[in-house]
């Protein structure tokens, strides 16, 4: 059975997002071009990383043309983050098959974050380092544990790039709580402290999608 890729990957994210935000995919496994300032972020990169890398600019270039905007650079800042054209908001994810990229205008959206993951059991060394005691007590009473674990550990991802560009704060796993509420495949994220520009408590509201051999978490908040 061959791995999922973009198409796959487009169809299951896209009931995720509103009106308000446009997607699209592109295939990391193909030649793709990139601007010559975009380049310059990862000099000296393998192959691999530097097809991984064009090909989220494409996606992100093809998403900013359906938005109806000008398919223009997105470098990579010293953050590691992209910075986009102003006005945009966007957020970038991937697999080893399966590239994705959300963009939507900051006057429509408040926060855009998009996380693509394999399904498929988050290492169980990681799990103390992803999950805190109460989402490892509730993993505990769960069939696949691991499979969720991997939820949590990609709602936490799609979290942090949501709320980066407001925070502009690196942080670690614990610094959010994620609750899970599996008949609606809806997910929340708390902050457990006070951040720039959210406060201790503060909750992000995202969707979730399985399926397909993918797992793909998204939040948009309206501005």
């Amino acid at each position: 059975m061959s791995s999922p890729g973009p198409t796959e990957a487009l169809l299951l994210a896209s009931p995720l997002l509103g009106r308000q935000a446009a997607l699209a995919a592109a295939d990391p496994t193909r030649d793709y071009e990139a601007y010559p300032e975009e380049l310059a972020a990862i000099p000296g990169a393998v192959d691999r990383r530097r097809r991984e890398f064009a090909a989220g600019r494409t996606a992100a270039r093809l998403a900013l043309r359906e938005l109806g905007a000008p398919a223009m650079a997105v470098p990579m800042g010293a953050d590691r983050a992209p910075i986009w054209p102003p006005g945009l908001l966007g957020s970038i994810t991937h697999t080893g098959t399966a590239c994705l990229a959300a963009v939507a205008w900051e006057g429509e959206l408040r926060l855009l974050g998009l996380d693509l993951e394999e399904d498929t059991p988050l290492d169980p060394d990681l799990i103390p380092t992803v999950c805190s005691p109460a989402e490892r007590a509730w993993l505990a009473g769960q069939d696949d544990p691991g499979h969720w674990a991997k939820l949590i550990f990609s709602a936490k991802e799609c979290a942090y790039k949501a709320q980066y560009p407001i925070s502009r704060t690196l942080f670690g796993f614990d610094a959010l709580r994620i609750a899970l509420d599996t008949g609606s495949r809806r997910f929340s994220a708390t902050f457990r402290s006070d951040m720039p520009g959210f406060r201790r408590g503060h909750v992000l509201h995202g969707r979730y999608a399985a399926g397909e051999g993918l797992i793909v978490t998204a939040i948009a908040e309206p501005a």
